[in-house]
């Protein structure tokens, strides 16, 4: 917990260094682009994730409502700079994208995602030892989120706080697993076979602006 604190503390700082550039047309192109198998920057190459994944993931509202939701998800790496999630979300009855990249600006991983024309980003740091993860982002009208995740090799989760106004307004838990063929699961490539931590439903979802009731 306290080396979560910390994490916590230098990913406030960090978003005020950060000179990284995503608009929603690069985002889009992104997206669109096939994936490929090139090495990941070493940065990137320490994130676990699944190429096939299910996630599952519940929204509990201040005002009572709870909404949950169990969906697909895949992963592509594209020109070793970027992992991209696609979801198909029943919540938000389309397909949502995440995108991580690294910050050389601010050392440390950014998470970006689009929801009509309005781009959010995130913060995290991952720690590859200990296996948890902390995450910040701001977005929307005073929306703020902050996440902790850690993982196995079977399952990862995430619990992140979203406040309005500096007001708690919900929780969200997601837990990602592995889609098992017969094959056995498919592996993710340069980054050692899993999901990034953070980029899973939980950062689609504040993309979406996750205070949107169902």
């Amino acid at each position: 917990m306290k080396t979560l604190c910390i994490c916590l503390v230098l990913l406030t700082a960090g978003s005020a260094w950060s000179q990284e550039k995503m608009s929603p047309k690069r985002f889009r192109e992104l997206a669109a682009t096939p994936g490929d198998t090139n090495a990941l920057r070493p940065e990137l190459a320490s994130l676990p994730f699944w190429r096939n994944a299910r996630c599952s993931v519940t929204m509990k509202y201040q005002d009572g409502k709870v909404f949950k939701e169990d969906c697909s998800q895949t992963a592509k790496t594209i020109g070793g700079k970027y992992i991209v999630f696609s979801m198909e979300s029943q919540y938000y009855k389309q397909t949502m994208h995440a995108i991580a990249g690294y910050d050389e600006k601010s050392a440390a991983i950014r998470q970006w995602a689009l929801f009509g024309d309005t781009l959010t980003q995130a913060t995290m740091i991952f720690d590859p030892e200990k296996k948890v993860s902390a995450s910040t982002s701001r977005y929307g009208d005073g929306f703020e989120e902050i996440s902790v995740g850690s993982c196995s090799d079977t399952e990862m989760s995430d619990h992140t706080l979203v406040y309005k106004g500096g007001v708690l307004f919900m929780t969200r838990d997601a837990k990602t697993r592995p889609v098992v063929t017969a094959t056995g699961v498919q592996p993710g490539g340069p980054a050692n076979g899993r999901q990034a931590l953070g980029s899973e439903t939980n950062r689609t979802s504040a993309a979406a602006g996750s205070g949107r009731s169902p």
